[in-house]
């Protein structure tokens, strides 16, 4: 356990500068697959450990099936050449292996570990913050994404990695207000979100029940309201637009959804990374090569947002992504401890309100995220064996005292 312990605490001391930070910067721009393929091959190697949980392997191997069987289906379709569909496949690979790798081998920090992650995350906060001087200039409208999941990501970790008190809350909550200084609109949904499970949420949310749809309905309704701006712009007014890129991606992927039913165009052909790095055809033949951002020269809005890009895998990979999520958020709902349950939640929350308009999900910026989920689903699991160990040390003692 603690080998492991002490691997975890360095890879999440490396990744927030690395991945995050500071990944626009000369020699990081590959930091996040060299990270993913080294926390892969150190999880198979740990696969015997007795320290590890067993249990996610079987899911694991599952997805890897699943995905193995997009790739072989991709490379006979032929939408895109073939090494879009590579590139997708290291794009798609990473969250989930991020949330299956960590739950598997599922590190138990010290308190010291805890406080050098917790520094080293702050120290990161303030080094951003500190060489980018024109985020916190009064009368500057920009916005940095970046600061934002620095931000949030500071918060979680502060939160969950010290004693659940209303001070530690309100501390984490300035944490993620720093990110406030130059905010995405995306971010100020996700602050609502923070504060609201903190500070309102008292037990596990029962999605069957009156109560909890009235709460995430007024939860999303208060989002929306923060960000009517932008939401207004690319979903309300802008969805009749012909020439803006994002509301026509998402109307072009409804479209891919009946054209090639049911297993999609296949990977690297859509919305994704490899279709951008190898210009997809498609974009041709759905007319979307005038629009500005979509065009081959100028075509840095085609992986703008994540929701399109599940056009690739049709009908039957949204069935199975929707599938994967109900399965997490039943476990998420099943987490004891509070503080576990909030932060896998707010987690959650995190990545369907940025994947709405940006793909962290796919790349270095959202493994944060999923390393919080991993983190959080060994929960239940380490307070049981916590107690078993407890009750154990009681029965040598009443037997010592006997």
């Amino acid at each position: 356990m603690n080998s492991i312990a002490r691997f975890f605490t360095l890879y999440w001391v490396i990744y927030y500068p690395t991945c995050i930070a500071f990944n626009d910067l000369d020699g990081f721009k590959y930091v996040d697959e060299v990270m993913t393929v080294i926390l892969i091959a150190y999880t198979f190697a740990m696969r015997r450990h007795e320290d590890t949980n067993p249990e996610p392997w079987k899911e694991y191997f599952t997805f890897l099936g699943i995905l193995s069987f997009y790739v072989i289906y991709s490379l006979y379709m032929k939408v895109n050449v073939s090494g879009a569909v590579w590139l997708e496949l290291v794009q798609q690979i990473r969250p989930y292996s991020i949330i299956y790798c960590t739950w598997i081998l599922n590190p138990r920090f010290t308190q010291g570990q805890k406080q050098l992650i917790l520094t080293a995350m702050i120290a990161t906060l303030i080094a951003w913050l500190y060489f980018h001087p024109t985020a916190t200039e009064m009368g500057v409208h920009a916005e940095f994404p970046v600061l934002g999941q620095l931000a949030i990501c500071t918060g979680m970790a502060y939160y969950l990695f010290t004693e659940d008190t209303l001070q530690n809350k309100y501390i984490a909550v300035l944490l993620v207000m720093s990110g406030m200084l130059a905010p995405k609109f995306k971010f100020m949904g996700e602050v609502v979100c923070f504060i609201g499970l903190l500070f309102f949420i008292r037990k596990q949310l029962d999605f069957k029940s009156p109560r909890t749809v009235a709460i995430i309905t007024v939860l999303m309704a208060v989002v929306i309201t923060v960000t009517w701006s932008k939401f207004e712009i690319y979903y309300v007014s802008g969805w009749s637009n012909q020439l803006l890129a994002r509301p026509q991606t998402y109307k072009t992927a409804l479209l891919l959804l009946a054209d090639y039913f049911p297993f999609g165009p296949g990977m690297g052909t859509f919305a994704a990374n490899g279709a951008m790095v190898h210009y997809s055809p498609l974009y041709h033949e759905y007319d979307l090569d005038r629009i500005w951002g979509l065009t081959p020269t100028a075509k840095f809005f085609i992986c703008d947002a994540f929701y399109p890009a599940m056009a690739q895998y049709g009908i039957v990979g949204i069935i199975l992504f929707v599938i994967y999520w109900k399965r997490r958020l039943k476990a998420i709902n099943e987490i004891i401890d509070m503080r576990y349950y909030r932060i896998a939640m707010l987690a959650f929350f995190c990545l369907a309100i940025e994947q709405v308009a940006d793909s962290s999900w796919l790349s270095g910026k959202g493994m944060g995220f999923c390393m919080f989920l991993g983190l959080c689903m060994n929960a239940n699991r380490n307070l049981i064996e916590e107690e078993e160990a407890y009750q154990q040390l009681e029965t040598i003692d009443n037997d010592e005292h006997q």
